[in-house]
């Protein structure tokens, strides 16, 4: 009979939600809290990591992109018209704001073996020769990362 009682008494606590021990459910309160803030922590490093792994995607597009318009010897329209879908597709709606695409055209310049100083030969350069973008473009060619 006793055990009955014991068993009833354990049943109705826990179907009314009371707790056991309050010191207990506090500690817990506070491990949660503690690691609430370590995961906030870490998903704001791991935000910083998926930008960086983002920004390398669209800028390995961006060399591809230049390798193949040296090779196919491409006129500028369609350079920039498949730079523009390059960074759509990787949600940048201003490509030539970013540092990054002129960075990554250089690097393609270089790994499509085009030298240094025929740089302005090519269509859509001969544009930037005036411009700061095309120090960037030299930035990406003699520094690729």
């Amino acid at each position: 009979m006793r055990f009955s009682y014991i068993t009833i008494l354990l049943m109705f606590l826990l179907l009314s939600g009371c707790s056991v021990s309050y010191s207990i459910g506090k500690s817990s309160d506070s491990i949660s809290t503690s690691s609430d803030s370590i995961s906030a922590s870490s998903d704001s490093s791991g935000d910083d990591d998926a930008a960086d792994v983002a920004a390398n995607r669209y800028m390995d597009d961006v060399v591809a992109a230049t390798v193949s318009f040296v090779s196919d010897q491409a006129g500028s329209d369609a350079f920039q018209k498949t730079i523009t879908g390059i960074a759509l597709n990787h949600g940048i709606v201003d490509w030539e704001q970013e540092d990054m695409t002129y960075k990554a055209m250089g690097q393609g310049l270089k790994r499509a073996g085009v030298d240094v100083h025929t740089i302005a030969e090519y269509p859509f350069f001969r544009i930037l020769t005036n411009r700061a973008a095309y120090s960037l473009v030299l930035t990406g060619y003699h520094h690729p990362s």
